[in-house]
């Protein structure tokens, strides 16, 4: 074959030449987001994908001419080697390398010959440099068998990983034979299509070898591999025409959504793309919160893919629903009052909340003016005010109440109390009586007994004897008082006697009271002592039931309605008569 003579060092340099300039690191901007959005919200953020100036896990065959003529360049390869191998591991640690040579069918065995397996030990791939030197000779025509390598290395002769970026980083000046031992360009382009290896091809030129391209044979091969063939080069240019090339290389970024909360949607656009090697691609991200979801903090993760390869290229993605803090408040017929709502974090996006009025005790319409609307908080946002209107009127009733209810998506999150205030003067309390003593239909000591509007009234009696059936009671020191809003009854001392069980009961005491326009009613009632033939029961102000032979003695009972509250201090059930000892009772006016 002619002499072309050239820096064969310079040219397989000048594969990873560029990984000398630091190049910007492969990495995702921004690598994290944080957004608080609210539910049936969502974000839009654009992400930056800065691509690796090397593809990802990359299996790199180094393919070279070794011809006679080639002796020198050799030398400077092998001098080169470790240089090439430590600056393509620096940015891609885990690169695998494999040597292989061409040459003429006429130098038979030798036409084709892999050096060395895929590996990352750069003495190897030194020691192969060093066979390409001691394997140098043959050729003599302006043609070389190529086709055929590129056959061999796209069907059996290097064992690719499953997840590499295939590479053939190839350099020559001369056209292949075609066939080439047998085998057509396009079953060799066929073959590297097949293991998806991709072609860089740099010309040499200034030599009598006719042209790596003089037939159109390297374009097609690196056209049809998604490879690059670069402009014919001399020695001094060929290391920039081949980091060049190796940028040109393209790269398909991808994503997947992993780790992503079942309360968050995503949705990328687009689907991928395709960039040079080392370049940065973009990708637009909406980030939705679903209707419904609780306040809390949620997360995802999308991890963009090169060549469908993880690189580490991960967004993590954190979203913080707000939680709906709501205050009630108080205000007058006929006024207005605001209620106050916040959002616990301020928001990134708007943020919608719906309110309506609730009837309670208030009715819409005659107590208050029904209202119902959305509540927009924007960004960095966090509290709103709304104003709610009651109707006057000028009857005496109780205070009455309205809620006003907080939804997201149909969800509720916050409840908030209106208390209208009568401003039209006190309730009086509609009736109250108090007695001393009832057994059957007979009492003694009853203040105000027709138990109408409640007055000051007062009965007392020194002492009393009564019976019905089996029971008798003898009682002293007996009262009852009534007044405008209270009621009281008690007793000095009391003695029942039923069957062979004697019950004594002393200091006996009935209270209740009401403040009817606050809709407030109490009661309460204490029994200084009990013995049941002679022997001590513990007692107090709380309820209790002691059985008897007759029926059930109860203590201190309170009886409440919506209205009204009756007070018992002590009272017996029993099958043929019911005793009550001091009883009080206050009923409120119904409510309007």
């Amino acid at each position: 074959m002619p002499t072309r003579t050239l820096a064969l060092a310079v040219v397989s340099a000048a594969l990873f030449a560029g990984l000398t300039t630091p190049a910007s690191p492969a990495q995702v901007d921004p690598p994290s987001v944080d957004f608080t959005i609210g539910p049936g919200g969502h974000a839009t953020v654009t992400k930056k994908v800065t691509t690796p100036v090397v593809p990802p896990n990359p299996d790199i065959v180094l393919l070279g001419d070794t011809t006679g003529s080639m002796i020198d360049v050799l030398e400077n390869v092998r001098a080169n080697a470790n240089s090439i191998t430590s600056q393509v591991l620096r940015a891609q640690p885990s690169a695998r390398f494999a040597v292989a040579e061409y040459k003429h069918n006429v130098d038979g065995a030798q036409v084709f010959t892999v050096n060395q397996a895929l590996t990352n030990n750069q003495e190897q791939v030194r020691a192969a440099t060093q066979r390409w030197i001691d394997n140098a000779g043959g050729g003599g025509l302006p043609t070389s068998d190529f086709v055929n390598a590129h056959y061999r290395i796209g069907t059996d002769a290097i064992a690719f990983r499953p997840d590499s970026s295939r590479i053939i980083a190839w350099f020559g000046d001369a056209r292949s034979e075609n066939p080439s031992l047998g085998r057509s360009l396009q079953q060799a382009i066929t073959a590297l299509q097949g293991k998806q290896v991709r072609v860089i091809a740099v010309p040499i030129s200034g030599t009598d070898g006719g042209g790596l391209d003089g037939r159109g044979q390297a374009s097609t091969i690196t056209a049809q591999t998604g490879g690059v063939l670069m402009p014919d080069s001399s020695a001094a240019e060929v290391a920039n025409a081949i980091l060049d090339g190796i940028k040109n290389l393209d790269v398909t970024v991808t994503h997947r959504v992993s780790d992503c909360a079942s309360q968050l949607t995503t949705s990328i656009t687009p689907a991928s793309r395709q960039v040079q090697s080392g370049q940065t691609v973009e990708f637009n991200e909406v980030i939705g919160v679903k209707e419904g979801t609780p306040p809390g903090v949620y997360r995802c993760k999308v991890d963009f893919l090169i060549n469908g390869t993880p690189e580490g290229l991960t967004q993590n993605i954190t979203v913080r629903v707000p939680g709906v803090e709501v205050e009630g408040n108080y205000l007058n017929e006929g006024s207005s009052a605001s209620v106050s709502v916040r959002l616990d974090q301020p928001p990134t996006t708007p943020v919608t909340v719906h309110y309506e009025t609730v009837d309670g005790t208030a009715t819409a319409g005659s107590d208050y003016v029904a209202a119902e609307g959305d509540l927009v908080f924007q960004p960095r946002e966090t509290i709103k005010q709304i104003a709610f209107q009651s109707v006057e009127d000028y009857s005496y009733e109780y205070d009455e109440t309205f809620a006003v209810r907080f939804t997201q998506g149909g969800r509720v999150v916050g409840t908030a109390t209106l208390v209208i205030r009568d401003d039209d003067g006190d309730v009086t309390v509609h009736s109250c009586t108090a007695n001393a003593v009832k057994l059957l239909n007979k009492k003694v000591a009853t203040a105000n007994p027709a138990k109408s509007t409640c007055k000051n009234d007062s009965k007392s009696v020194a002492s009393a004897n009564l019976e019905a059936g089996l029971v008798s009671v003898e009682v002293d020191g007996l009262s009852a008082k009534t007044g405008k809003d209270n009621a009281k009854a008690s007793a000095g001392s009391v003695k029942i006697t039923a069957l062979d069980q004697v019950v004594e009961i002393g200091l006996i005491e009935s209270n209740v009271s009401a403040t009817c326009g606050k809709g407030k009613t109490s009661g309460s009632s204490t029994v200084g002592s009990v013995k049941i033939n002679g022997e001590a029961v513990k007692v107090g102000s709380g309820p209790v039931t002691i059985p008897l032979a007759v029926g059930s003695l109860k203590l201190n009972r309170t009886v409440k309605t919506a209205t009204s509250v009756t007070q018992r201090a002590v009272s017996l059930d029993t099958a043929l008569a019911d005793l009550v000892i001091a009883e009080s009772q206050v009923e409120c006016p119904k409510r309007k």
